[in-house]
This record gives structure tokens, sequence and C-alpha cells, in this order.
């Protein structure tokens, strides 16, 4: 897309408030609830779901599953004493280290030109 498309895309013209509203853990005593703040319509949501869009590259599907019913192939799968662990992104979610994850996706997008100093280095046009 082009920058003009994008910056429409993007840039806020209409916001609503966040909404926030809790889902109870029934599978705790009380039934605490998990605080969900629902972003959809903000002034920044657009802006999310493009930059979504823009990093999915990133993203490797080979190591990424849907749902269980994609790990099928395990039934079958020979481990050799190893352990296959599953984790709950969505819990995982708050405890991402955010300057780690940031320059991740930095040398993902733009790696490192061996022996040039990275002020010297030129990305896409830009120094």
């Amino acid at each position: 897309a082009s920058l003009r498309n994008s910056k429409k895309e993007i840039y806020p013209s209409a916001s609503s408030i966040p909404v926030m509203y809790g889902l109870p853990k029934i599978h705790k005593t009380g039934s605490p609830l998990r605080p969900i703040l629902s972003m959809v319509g903000c002034y920044n949501h657009a802006f999310a779901q493009w930059i979504g869009r823009q990093l999915s590259e990133l993203r490797q599907p080979k190591h990424m599953c849907k749902d269980s019913f994609s790990l099928e192939f395990l039934r079958d799968a020979k481990l050799n004493n190893k352990y296959f662990v599953s984790y709950d992104v969505v819990s995982l979610f708050t405890n991402i280290p955010l300057e780690e994850t940031i320059n991740i996706i930095i040398d993902a997008l733009y790696p490192r030109i061996k022996g040039v100093a990275v002020k010297d280095q030129v990305v896409n046009g830009m120094t």
C-alpha cells in the first residue's frame, strides 16, 4: 500500500473510550475476574491492526498452531526423551519484555551489516 493509503488507514479520525470488563475464572475459588480491556474503536486501534499486518511476515508459522487439532501430528511422534511444552500465549502476553521484543523485531526487519557501524547503515533509503 502507498504511504498515503497507510496514513489514511492509521490516522485516528474518531474514537471511543476503551471498555473494561471482567471474565470470571470459574476454575478458581470465588471466581475472581480476569480484567479485559477492549480497545476496539479507540484512537490507536486502527494503528495496532496496521502494525500487526506489517509484522505478520516475521511470524514463523511452522512453529505456531491455531488450536489443539493442529497438534495431531504429535500423536505418533517420537520425542526421544524430550518434552513437548505448550503455553497459553494470552497469559504470557503481559510478561513479554518490551525492550527485548522491540530489539528482536528491529533485528528481523533490519539485519545489521557486519563491519559497518549501526549509525552508518542505511535502511530502505533512510539513515
